[in-house]
């Protein structure tokens, strides 16, 4: 996935610590890609964190499963046994 030039001003920065190695890597990806390595690590790291977030904001169901999770969605709320009163204790970080 390629990002646009942004025409806004770049302020924030981020720093990081790497083996020779691994910057030598860097280097010639971004060569073979005809990109800066800022740009290259930019880019790849931006849509990692993508696909790292996308599940947690999208998913996606066959069309008989998405209807009988729809069918759930609709229905009329259902007590759950225990669930008040866990919910009415201490939270984890409150039992330390």
């Amino acid at each position: 996935m390629a990002l646009a030039r942004s025409a806004r001003r770049k302020e924030e920065r981020l720093e990081l610590r790497l083996e020779a190695d691994r910057r030598q890597l860097l280097d010639k990806a971004a060569a073979a890609s005809g990109m800066s390595t800022s740009a290259f690590v930019l880019s790849h790291a931006t849509e990692a964190a993508q696909q790292v977030l996308a599940d947690r904001t999208t998913f996606v169901l066959p069309a008989d499963r998405w209807d009988a999770f729809v069918q759930l969605l609709d229905r009329d709320a259902q007590p759950v046994d225990g669930l008040a009163a866990l919910l009415a204790g201490p939270a984890v970080h409150d039992l330390e």
